[in-house]
């Protein structure tokens, strides 16, 4: 996600299903509480907070 990849180009570089880099997203974003809105990318607000810590 830090690179700007989509899931489908992380599962393909990881060698995952698509769906289990969704699921695997979407745990990122529950455990930052990154509702979606339509103002924030939250993507960028993940990769954000990561290289904050």
């Amino acid at each position: 996600m830090a690179e700007g990849r989509s899931n489908q180009a992380i599962a393909d570089r990881l060698v995952l299903e698509v769906k289990t880099v969704e699921g695997h997203v979407r745990a990122i974003f529950s455990k930052l509480a990154l509702e979606p809105t339509p103002e924030d990318h939250r993507r960028v607000l993940a990769v954000l907070a990561y290289l904050r810590r």
